[in-house]
């Protein structure tokens, strides 16, 4: 076939197909009958591939920089989506063009589309299928060179540029933060997934962290804060990581005192929230691929229990009482038992040599209380031997109770004693003590010790 062939069929079937779905005025070809039933269609070979290429050029800058004439055709955008799709998946050459264009300067452009369909939020979905093409291509840009550029235009000033030309440059950061991972492309693919499915929510957090508000026109924090907390059930598994990037940089919002005072009735309800939510972690590998300086440490810093955690700690504790009531019950047996076990070797006569014996096992104050409900009892009290010994044994357990008191008598008055002993030395002006070293060392042992230099002259 020759290359005359090529171009019509890429005219009658591509070019012509695009230009009816952006609502120009062309003539429809019945591909079928005019090609198919006539010898059939030409392969998709290298010389259909590129001739592809080169007509499809002004298309693709037209795509990738969101011209109003393609990426914003009324109810046929998502048409025109999947028709561009389908056309670069037959362009091998494409993701060698797109690796060479200026794609800060695309999505600036992108963001001045935006501004003409303002009352459409959804369209900045548009430029998130121009990156999953550039992502599926194999586009090769110096990823990482471009994030720091975007770093430097979004994070260090105060505006960028306006509201929906920051969001789209936020979009194309976290593209670029993902894209420069050391991830298969199926990871890569998954991370950008939900950087698209949750970017609602993220929009907030970036706006919090790059400290001016982004893809909408509000002018105040608290409106942002609030919106996190009240306007969507999808956002509060979340809303932990919002709450981090909040706190960590309420600071350097400069809020002045009424929406000081705002903002913190809005965290304090957010706490509550958090206090009642399950808390989701699966947006943490990709938050801190998007803020890798930060992300860790605010979580570390900032980040509240969760109703789990609130709820696991809560169940520890019972867990602890349970376990100490029921040790202080044992103890409690063990303890009945031991004085069961002491009246029976009383009664029975066994020395008391032995009684002393066991109640050593015990510490002082335990061995105290035993012997006193052991004399309590008038069984025990009334036999001839107890009588007898139990003054001595009283004694023994009371100095053995009192022994850390006197020790730390006696430690204490040692201490007394030091600090009342004179200080040797003279004392100076203003009550400042010093070493009196008058008896060290006489004048006259000074002047043997240095002997004085005789004064040089010019003579």
């Amino acid at each position: 076939m020759i290359i005359t062939n090529y171009k019509e069929f890429i005219q009658d079937s591509v070019v012509n197909r695009l230009e009816h779905l952006m609502g120009n005025d062309v003539k429809e070809v019945r591909i079928y009958e005019k090609y198919f039933l006539n010898g059939g269609y030409p392969p998709k070979d290298s010389i259909y591939r590129s001739t592809l290429h080169t007509m499809m050029l002004p298309y693709y800058n037209w795509y990738l920089n969101g011209d109003i004439r393609l990426c914003c055709a009324g109810n046929q955008l998502e048409f025109i989506v999947r028709e561009m799709q389908r056309v670069i998946e037959d362009d091998d050459q494409f993701g060698s063009w797109a690796s060479e264009q200026d794609l800060i300067n695309a999505a600036e452009n992108w963001g001045d589309n935006l501004k003409s369909f303002e009352k459409e939020s959804r369209r900045i979905y548009r430029f998130f299928h121009v990156l999953e093409v550039l992502l599926e291509s194999d586009c090769q840009q110096d990823w990482k060179s471009l994030s720091e550029q975007l770093k430097v235009m979004l994070f260090k000033s105060e505006v960028c540029y306006d509201y929906k030309t920051d969001e789209v440059l936020c979009v194309l950061h976290g593209f670029t933060m993902i894209m420069q991972q050391e991830w298969p492309k199926e990871k890569k693919r998954t991370s950008f997934d939900l950087l698209r499915q949750h970017w609602l929510f993220l929009k907030h957090y970036y706006s919090v962290m790059t400290r001016h508000i982004i893809g909408v026109k509000w002018t105040r924090f608290s409106k942002v804060a609030e919106t996190v907390l009240t306007a969507s059930q999808s956002f509060k598994p979340h809303m932990h990581i919002f709450y981090c990037g909040l706190i960590d940089c309420v600071d350097e919002l400069h809020l002045d005192r009424k929406h000081q005072r705002e903002m913190d009735r809005i965290i304090s309800l957010m706490q509550e929230e958090m206090n009642r939510a399950e808390q989701s972690e699966l947006l943490y590998e990709l938050c801190d691929t998007l803020f890798p300086e930060s992300f860790q440490r605010m979580l570390r810093e900032h980040r509240p229990k969760s109703y789990r955690e609130v709820e696991d700690e809560s169940m520890k504790k019972d867990e602890l009482i349970r376990q100490l009531k029921e040790h202080e019950k044992h103890l409690h047996t063990e303890l009945e038992r031991t004085k069961d076990v002491l009246q029976q070797m009383i009664l029975s006569a066994i020395p008391i040599e032995d009684v002393d014996a066991e109640l050593e096992k015990y510490p002082p104050g335990m061995a105290w209380d035993m012997l006193k409900d052991l004399n309590a009892n008038p069984i025990i009290c009334v036999q001839e031997a107890w009588h007898e010994h139990y003054p001595v044994l009283l004694k023994k357990y009371r100095e053995q109770l009192m022994q850390p008191i006197y020790q730390q008598k006696d430690l204490t008055d040692a201490m007394m004693k030091v600090a009342e002993r004179p200080t040797i030395g003279a004392y100076y002006a203003n009550g400042s003590v010093h070493d009196d070293k008058r008896k060290q060392m006489t004048v006259g042992e000074i002047e043997k010790k240095y002997p004085q230099l005789k004064r040089l002259s010019n003579e």
